[in-house]
């Protein structure tokens, strides 16, 4: 599929779905955006092997090296992590944000990429791409799972003033550059001298660094057999992180905190809709061949999950209105 084919279906899929949705409010506040990322396997209906022209089978050879032909030239063998096995087809990448009001998953940017293609390397180009498309929309926090966990993905996110919501990847264990004094732990927490994690205190934008102070002076914890080793002061230890040190381990929202569990629920979002995309629309089921068709179809089914939310908004509106011309009348 051509480039400027690809560009003309993101382009018409953001006219007539995005744009009308966010005009409607169904993506929130879209100078506040979060939005999630993830990719998933698509199977293709073609085959691998190809097709025969010649008639060696005829000729009783069964192994030649002619020309064969395809349903679908562009597809690629990629390896599925989740089932820990091979496919043949694509790897589709979508950006998502979600309606906590609706309980709707938005999609707002639909990829078709090279099966062995790594999540990482695609969500960067869906995050630019993202932003050229959508200029107005502001994207405040991005979130991903631990293939995204890579210093580059981080490096772009500050660069844009989007917050990176992103678990460590194990695999990634001792590849930090981190090299201070503070004792810190596998999530980037800093660890006190009796080895406890200490309190996350906010995060000080004028000084670009994060604040954390004792766990026994803010309550987390009854007793501390290091209290007067520690500090003599009722507030206690106070220690400060920077993002710029490692953007990987110390991120604006400090993973392990209350707003990181509240925004790392909001990642399934986009594994929802790979699963209504995919199994709700049986795109599995549907055979497809062919890149164009893939992005075609991917696109309609996308549209279709928007103006399942905007009519599921008019109704919460209309329910909300009616409660409420009720309550006047009692």
């Amino acid at each position: 599929m051509s480039q400027d084919l690809r560009k003309l279906l993101q382009q018409i899929f953001a006219d007539v779905a995005v744009r009308p949705s966010a005009n409607d409010g169904i993506l929130g506040d879209i100078e506040k955006l979060t939005i999630s990322g993830d990719g998933t396997c698509i199977k293709t209906g073609g085959s691998p092997f190809g097709i025969r022209t010649c008639d060696c089978a005829n000729k009783g050879i069964f192994n030649c090296d002619c020309h064969r032909k395809f349903s679908d030239p562009d597809a690629r063998y990629g390896w599925d992590s989740y089932h820990e096995t091979w496919f043949y087809g694509y790897s589709g990448y979508f950006l998502v944000t979600y309606n906590e009001e609706l309980k709707s998953d938005i999609p707002i940017y639909l990829r078709l990429v090279e099966a062995p293609r790594y999540d990482g390397v695609t969500a960067i180009i869906a995050l630019s791409e993202a932003r050229a498309l959508y200029p107005d929309f502001v994207f405040d926090k991005f979130i991903g799972d631990c293939a995204h966990d890579n210093y580059p993905t981080y490096h772009l996110l500050n660069k844009w003033n989007i917050k990176p919501v992103i678990p460590l990847n194990k695999k990634n264990k001792n590849n930090s550059k981190y090299q201070g004094t503070i004792k810190i732990n596998e999530n980037g927490i800093p660890v006190c001298m009796a080895g406890l994690s200490m309190v996350y205190n906010g995060f000080m934008k004028d000084r670009n660094r994060i604040k954390w102070r004792c766990p026994f002076a803010t309550g987390k914890v009854d007793s501390c057999n290091c209290k007067d080793k520690c500090s003599s002061s009722d507030y206690g230890r106070t220690v400060y992180t920077k993002p710029s040190s490692d953007p990987r381990l110390f991120t604006v929202i400090p993973r392990g905190s209350d707003e990181w569990k509240s925004e790392m629920k909001k990642r399934t979002s986009s594994e929802r809709v790979n699963k209504r995309l995919l199994n709700d629309y049986e795109l599995e089921l549907s055979k497809t061949r062919g890149k164009k068709r893939w992005s075609f179809w991917i696109m309609i089914h996308s549209i279709n999950i928007h103006l399942d939310a905007r009519l599921k908004k008019s109704k919460f509106d209309f329910i909300s209105m009616l409660d409420g011309l009720l309550g006047r009348a009692a």
